[in-house]
């Protein structure tokens, strides 16, 4: 606390006795006039001692400190860090996820069997075939050409099994691309002023605009707002980055491992793509057809680790790939596949182009170098 200022005569007075420039102080023009009154009447013996007294009260009330002036600034101080400390809290402090997130992550994905869609805790409906079509429309959902009254449920959950796509199209008009191995959460109607929806595996997005309900996609390690746009996001849980690329429009992108002032939003233009690895989030311009190409059946790859196109391909063909081969020069390969092919002719091309042979081990299959 700042010291109390003390009050001196020769403050009072100039160095000639005559009063000084008033001081804007009230406390100290207060006691002036009562020094200087008391020292123009000086020696006069007719003062009535009430006159005295009123006299040296006024003297007495100025010289006396004012503590509450500080008492309530350091109130005011207080005040502000307590309010500075309860929002910090609340920032920082771990909260609940969002109650659509914390539903998706109780679905476990089945990654084997058929395509199927479940209505809040209902049991699944199975939809067969290789490639699915669901359209929801009012209390209707379209299934493969079939309608079906969609139940009440907070949360349904499209499960895209390896081996299997989907097309889904939202009550909002919303088109979503599944791919093999994914699986969407979503309410069959969004509310008024958001939409929002949890994506584990891969998928292509074509968002109806609607700027009154922002569009959210979340995932394990990332948050996309869309602002009107279409956009790839691959978000598998087995991978150890997650990505999106955009084809059209704009989306703002964060980490929702980050605190509110530690996030780090990132705004991204057409034909971007973000990568999220080990916690941060890097922007890059790239060429993205090989990123968006399976939503048209085709498999497209430039200079791509071979371990990881046969992760695609185990994924599209529902049937495990291995590569046993450590031969040098196999750490990456270009190609164009047709999903629709068969998968023996696409083995044929990537080892014809490797110098590669495979074979059948029971349930998976292993590449191998050539004898």
């Amino acid at each position: 606390m700042p010291d109390k200022k003390q009050l001196k005569l020769e403050d009072l007075l100039g160095n000639d006795g005559e009063p000084p420039v008033q001081s804007d102080d009230p406390a100290q023009q207060q006691l002036a006039a009562a020094v200087q009154k008391m020292i123009t009447s000086a020696g006069n013996e007719n003062w009535e001692s009430a006159d005295k007294s009123a006299l040296w009260q006024e003297i007495a009330a100025a010289l006396v400190p004012r503590p509450f002036v500080y008492r309530y600034l350091f109130l005011k101080i207080a005040a502000s860090i307590l309010f500075l400390l309860v929002a910090g809290a609340w920032l920082f402090w771990p909260r609940p996820p969002h109650s659509l997130v914390q539903f998706a992550r109780q679905q476990h994905l089945d990654t084997s069997g058929d395509t199927r869609l479940i209505l809040g805790q209902q049991p699944a409906v199975v939809i067969k075939g290789k490639n699915s079509s669901l359209v929801y429309g009012g209390h209707n959902i379209t299934i493969n050409a079939d309608s079906t009254t969609v139940s009440s449920a907070p949360y349904n959950t499209l499960q895209v099994p390896y081996g299997r796509r989907a097309r889904l199209q939202l009550d909002d008009g919303t088109v979503v691309l599944l791919n093999a191995g994914s699986k969407l959460v979503y309410p069959a109607t969004f509310a008024d002023n958001k939409r929002e929806v949890y994506l584990e595996g891969e998928a292509f997005f074509e968002i109806a605009p609607k700027a009154e309900a922002p569009f959210f996609v979340y995932a394990s390690r990332m948050e996309t707002e869309v602002l009107g746009t279409s956009f790839n996001i691959s978000a598998y849980t087995d991978d150890t980055r997650q990505s999106l690329v955009l084809a059209s429009g704009s989306v703002r992108m964060r980490l929702p491992s980050q605190h509110l002032f530690g996030k780090r939003f990132r705004q991204l233009q057409p034909h971007e793509m973000a990568i999220v690895s080990n916690e941060e989030l890097t922007v890059n311009k790239v060429d993205i057809t090989p990123y968006t190409a399976w939503k048209d059946g085709r498999l497209l790859f430039y200079s791509t680790p071979l371990k990881e196109i046969l992760k695609k391909l185990t994924r599209y063909y529902n049937i495990q790939l291995d590569l046993a081969s450590t031969q040098p020069g196999l750490e990456t390969c270009s190609g164009d596949f047709d999903l629709d092919d068969d998968l023996n002719n696409v083995l044929d091309v990537i080892c014809a182009t490797n110098s590669l042979r495979y074979e059948r081990q029971g349930t998976h299959i292993v590449l191998k170098e050539k004898d």
